[in-house]
């Protein structure tokens, strides 16, 4: 089940429920500025896929995060429009530093966040796209399988550690089991099908 806002835009209430649950646990009144960041972020998506004259089919909120559903893309379209969402929250990071430090620290974490080299974030979406201009389609792969792989170990040992010794609650287990399920739910679809940024 799905709430079509319009045509073009879906929201699973799945999305909206765990948005709930981070506005109530949210001691350090990060939800506005995590709205204002994400929403910059996909729209910086949205500007690179229009400036490649890439058609859009809809933007999709889902428990796992956006997903904008275009037309099949060629890998250094992928790259290009997959590195625009974090050029915009380093852009805001660096803006925002001194004026609004808070907004800042926010986009800098959804930056290094969304650039770890795991599909289908967009850092996993880069070295996709760059592995498969380099290298030939196999090596490609096990390249990209063996580097997603030994990322994803290392950061659900960080959600654990947070976690247990640090006391950081919940959010950085949450955050990786997140993770997790949408690597999962994408598994690696082949270019041509049906691209997903």
């Amino acid at each position: 089940m799905q709430w079509k806002i319009r045509k073009y835009l879906e929201v699973s209430p799945a999305f909206v429920a765990l948005l709930c649950a981070y506005f109530y646990f949210d001691p350090a009144e990060t939800f506005l500025p995590f709205l204002l960041a994400v929403t910059l972020h996909e729209a910086g998506h949205l500007l690179a896929l229009r400036c490649m004259r890439v058609q859009v089919h809809k933007v999709s909120f889902q428990l796992t995060g956006a997903v904008i559903h275009t037309q099949p893309l060629r890998y250094p379209q992928e790259g290009l429009a997959a590195a625009a969402g974090p050029l915009v929250n380093l852009l805001c990071t660096l803006v925002f530093l001194h004026k609004n430090p808070a907004f800042a620290l926010v986009n800098l974490l959804l930056l290094f966040f969304n650039l770890l080299p795991l599909y289908p974030l967009d850092g996993g979406r880069i070295l996709r796209a760059l592995l498969h201009i380099l290298l030939n389609d196999a090596a490609a792969c096990i390249a990209e399988k063996l580097i997603s792989g030994v990322c994803l170990t290392a950061v659900a040992a960080c959600a654990v550690y947070l976690t247990c010794v640090w006391h950081a609650g919940p959010w950085p287990i949450l955050l990786c089991v997140l993770l997790i399920l949408r690597a999962v739910e994408t598994s690696l679809p082949p270019f041509g099908r049906r691209a997903r940024i």
